[in-house]
């Protein structure tokens, strides 16, 4: 029953930490963007304090234009939606903006249908 438990708090003491480490401190996890018109949509944005996220349209590897930006909040921001000036034609990128204006983190999201 002893080593049962010591298992146990081993594999979670592992789990944790290797999720954590593949975490880092900002992350930005898309979601399904088949159909996107009007809204962008996230599954998960993680900011070490509070943050904007924009969307550009991106062509040949260059941000286009800002479609749209959404406020987030310090800690973990799930199903996050972003409303678009414009729907995207192809590839956008998902971008993490700072109170400095400076950039924490991005994705990009190619072939949006």
């Amino acid at each position: 029953m002893t080593n049962t438990f010591k298992t146990l708090a081993a594999a979670a003491v592992v789990a944790v930490a290797g999720s954590a480490a593949f975490a880092g401190p900002n992350y930005i996890i898309p979601g399904n963007q088949a159909g996107s018109k009007t809204v962008a949509n996230v599954e998960l944005v993680r900011a070490d304090a509070p943050a904007t996220l924009e969307v550009y349209s991106v062509h040949g590897g260059e941000r286009v234009a800002l479609l749209g930006s959404t406020d987030v909040k310090a800690g973990a921001n799930t199903d996050v939606k972003v409303s678009l000036s414009s729907a995207p034609r192809s590839n956008i990128e998902f971008v993490l903006v700072g109170a400095n204006g400076a950039a924490v983190a991005n994705t990009n999201v190619n072939n949006i249908q």
